[in-house]
């Protein structure tokens, strides 16, 4: 399914995150690059360029019939990319209101992910459409006067051209995508929408400046404990990327998995020893393995062993 579910947008490393922090709706004057939606989305959903203001028909082409929000739905849902979608992100409306929130954002960029199939035009018209029948008129009008904010944003035209190559570049990019977004959405709706963004790319720039390597990836698998492994070269490991305390109590989590494993294979021991008792009963084989479980196991344990052991 084409990336419309707006997971969590994780920041790659390199172009790739600097683009998505910095720059990820840079637009040049005169631009021609291809709207996002007619192509391939990011990883995430996002579309690492901004797609431009619809080009003006040629000179002399027939006029274009805008689409009905129905005729929008069919051509998105039924008939396109869209089929099999549900809607991302939150119109941001609670108690009655409109307030600033970062899921208003998600659930425009899923609706502009359609471009190339309908035009932006027929996108608003949807949401204006999907947003007066999820809250009525008043709170739809304002919802659509951040859209129109928004897509002034998505079309900037910006000063500070950005080089991936040339760092130097970075900071004023930020600086004035920064500045812009405060001045069109105004500081409240701009930080709900870039906040971590700009949290994450400030970080990244900072480490880079630094010259330090890059902090382990907390995505990556937990340091774990194995046979052959030197105990204090895990802990060293853990230490290193998520501090002593969350160490100690990644060790306090392998002492009780260990401890309930050698509680789990005792208990496997004892009940092979009770089905081979040929002097007990099916009901007594059972009562007595459930007076061991009783002693050996806390209660919240109980059902989790019978279903191990199959009892």
């Amino acid at each position: 399914m084409r990336a419309m579910q707006m997971r969590g947008w994780k920041m790659a490393g390199g172009l790739a995150l600097a683009l998505a922090v910095t720059a990820i709706w840079l637009v040049h004057k005169g631009s021609t690059d291809t709207p996002a939606g007619s192509g391939a989305a990011g990883a995430s959903g996002w579309s690492m360029i901004s797609p431009t203001a619809e080009a003006p028909d040629p000179a002399g082409s027939a006029p274009r019939v805008a689409l009905t929000p129905d005729q929008v739905r069919t051509r998105l849902f039924k008939e396109g990319s869209f089929a099999g979608t549900e809607p991302s992100g939150d119109w941001c409306v609670a108690a009655g209101k409109l307030s600033p929130c970062p899921g208003l954002r998600k659930r425009f960029e899923y609706y502009i992910l359609g471009l190339g199939e309908v035009s932006i035009a027929d996108i608003k018209a949807l949401v204006a459409d999907e947003a007066l029948k999820a809250h009525g008129e008043p709170l739809a009008s304002q919802i659509m006067a951040i859209w129109d904010k928004y897509w002034q944003l998505r079309t900037y035209a910006w000063r500070n051209k950005f080089d991936q190559s040339d760092r130097s570049t970075w900071m004023p990019v930020f600086e004035e995508q920064k500045a812009v977004r405060r001045q069109i959405l105004g500081a409240d709706w701009a930080k709900a929408f870039f906040d971590q963004d700009e949290q994450h790319f400030k970080q990244y720039y900072d480490q880079l400046e630094s010259g330090l390597p890059p902090p382990p990836d907390p995505g990556e698998p937990v340091p774990q404990m194995a046979p052959g492994k030197d105990p204090a070269a895990v802990r060293a490991e853990r230490v290193a990327r998520y501090g002593e305390a969350a160490a100690d109590r990644l060790a306090k989590a392998d002492e009780e998995w260990a401890d309930w494993e050698r509680r789990l294979a005792a208990a496997r021991v004892e009940w092979d020893r009770l089905q081979s008792a040929s002097n007990l009963s099916e009901a007594q084989r059972k009562q007595d393995m459930q007076a061991y479980i009783n002693s050996h196991f806390k209660p919240d344990e109980h059902l989790r062993v019978q279903a191990l052991l199959h009892l």
